[in-house]
């Protein structure tokens, strides 16, 4: 059986290794960027290298015979999804969820305001977002959202160059975080501390960042009583008492402040961002300036050619992971974009599971027409082989300290495969 697998994170890899567990089953997994991994490589912070640890299974997956890695290739605009339907028995959409969902409030697209895909994307070397510029010569930073994406911006802005040591950050932008001026950093909440999705660990990181305080505008005596309910759930109540320690800290200079129940009303500034006005709880207007400002507050799908989406027109939509004919999704291009590595592992499986249950086996020399295919119309893929000799690159011109230092333009990465 051929299997084409379009994507190459989390999601792509787990079903790439079920698949591929049997010898009779050949996959291709085909990839936008010249790199595989996605969300790890690209979404997960590049201080928490424990998290990256997977990659070690998914290379483990990659150097098996039967999985082939296509990277450069853009599904739809280079390769069409009718193609890869035509000459595949199956097709397998795990491309993730790309892009940011919007607050729909004036001022959104004003310059110096983020989508945290775009954000997380920049300081992870991710091609489609390493030229941007976040101004961080602003006093104020403001991050909508209360889940581990804003923490992660609001902890990777807060750290220092020794901080970030072990990381896999760029030199490029670990200077310019370096020369940040960023004295205050705002993590606001829609809703309450009780709402909020954070992981306890990502929260107790805040507590040993070295130069910032963590603050909660919000009344230590309600938050003790919320504690105190003992029909609470243990997860919210664990980090409830983290939140609880914060107001003990010692005060500094720099500070991490968690604002609860603020609504954004606005973005104002002439062009570019100058600050965001909020209501909080009893109808009152608050105002925070700022030329910087994340919104991390989730992921939609970016449409695949004439897909259908769901109602909410944030994944695509299917029938418990089929979508049409032989052309199936899992991940977070499936359901809505929630949880960490390992959650996408069960879909994963299980749409393997339909796929090799409702499939039967027709299509051959599938990996041979899609080289040629590629040769047809002159594109240059990326294969594992040369992904590895890319992946020992970026370690070893690693500064320092660091794991690595990633390429984040094709063609410096197909370059330097020329001479290598």
């Amino acid at each position: 059986m051929n299997i084409a697998i379009i994507g190459s994170g989390p999601s792509a890899f787990y079903a790439a290794q079920s698949f591929s567990n049997d010898e009779k089953v050949n996959v291709d997994i085909i990839e936008k960027f010249f790199a595989p991994y996605g969300l790890v490589r690209y979404g997960v912070a590049p201080d928490h290298q424990k998290t990256k640890n997977i990659i070690k299974l998914f290379n483990r997956v990659l150097e098996k015979d039967n999985v082939n890695f296509f990277g450069n290739i853009n599904v739809s605009k280079d390769i069409s999804l009718d193609f890869l339907s035509e000459n595949y028995d199956a097709v397998l959409l795990a491309t993730g969820a790309s892009e940011d969902k919007l607050l729909n409030i004036e001022g959104e697209e004003k310059v110096g305001v983020y989508g945290s895909a775009k954000f997380v994307g920049w300081y992870n070397g991710n091609p489609e977002h390493s030229n941007l510029k976040p101004n961080l010569n602003s006093k104020n930073a403001i991050i909508i959202g209360n889940g581990n994406v804003a923490l992660d911006c609001a902890r990777i802005l807060a750290k220092t160059k020794d901080e970030l040591h072990g990381s896999d950050i760029s030199q490029k932008n670990l200077n310019l975080l370096s020369n940040s001026k960023i004295d205050k950093i705002y993590i606001v909440g829609r809703r309450g501390p009780k709402d909020a999705k954070f992981t306890i660990s990502e929260l107790r990181e805040f507590k040993e960042v070295k130069n910032y305080s963590t603050l909660i505008n919000f009344p230590r005596e309600t938050l003790k009583s919320f504690i105190n309910d003992s029909k609470i759930d243990t997860r919210v109540k664990k980090n409830l008492e983290v939140f609880d320690e914060f107001y003990n800290k010692d005060k500094k200079t720099k500070e991490i402040i968690f604002d609860f129940f603020k609504h954004p009303i606005e973005i104002y500034g002439d062009q570019k961002a100058e600050g965001m006005k909020l209501k909080n709880q009893n109808g009152e207007l608050l105002d925070i300036k700022s030329n910087l400002i994340i919104k991390a507050i989730g992921y939609k799908v970016k449409p695949i050619g004439n897909l259908q989406m769901d109602k909410s027109n944030n994944f695509l939509f299917s029938d418990n992971g089929h979508i049409n004919k032989n052309i199936f999704t899992t991940g977070w291009a499936s359901s809505p974009s929630v949880g960490v590595i390992g959650t996408n592992k069960g879909r994963a499986l299980e749409i393997v599971k339909k796929i090799l249950s409702v499939i039967i086996h027709s299509k051959k020399n599938s990996t041979e027409k899609l080289k040629e295919k590629i040769i047809n119309t002159k594109l240059v893929f990326i294969s594992k082989d040369q992904w590895k000799t890319l992946d020992k690159i970026e370690e070893s011109n690693s500064m320092p300290h660091f794991v690595r230092e990633k390429f984040d333009n094709v063609n410096i990465a197909l370059d330097v495969l020329k001479k290598n």
